[in-house]
């Protein structure tokens, strides 16, 4: 008996691990952490909180956190077509690690004409088709 739940639990498991191979990630109500902007790659120290973009279907609202600040504000969504309005950010003093990742998150933000999803990569780019920012989900609704 206990070769057959063996049997079945490795069965599940190897369904499940093809299933999620070919995911794809959902633009809306998921929250991508920035792995780059402007062609630098972002690197978060163990412990610190990692930038983030979270695209809310409700009242078309975007929210996240870019290095250092929190922000929030509308986005319009047509087709591929993607442009953040009104963002909001506080205003925490914040010590340079020399990253500039705060400033080239919302240079990224302030640039984007249009998103691609692909497989759980988000990619945000300027309306010359160039990208500006790389994005991965990490929590799926």
């Amino acid at each position: 008996m206990s070769r057959l739940l063996l049997a079945i639990a490795a069965g599940a498991l190897i369904a499940s691990c093809a299933q999620t191979q070919g995911s794809q990630a959902r633009l809306i109500e998921t929250y991508w952490k920035a792995v780059e902007l402007e062609s630098k790659p972002v690197e978060v120290k163990a412990g610190a909180r990692e930038p983030h973009l979270v695209l809310r279907a409700e009242n078309s609202f975007a929210n996240g956190y870019s290095g250092c600040n929190t922000f929030r504000g509308g986005y319009e969504l047509e087709g591929s077509k993607l442009r953040f309005k009104a963002l909001a950010t506080t205003r925490m003093a914040c010590l340079s690690d020399g990253s500039d990742v705060e400033t080239r998150f919302h240079a990224a933000l302030n640039a984007t004409a249009e998103q691609r999803v692909a497989g759980e990569t988000l990619e945000l780019r300027d309306q010359d088709g160039k990208v500006r920012a790389r994005f991965e989900s990490r929590y799926m609704k």
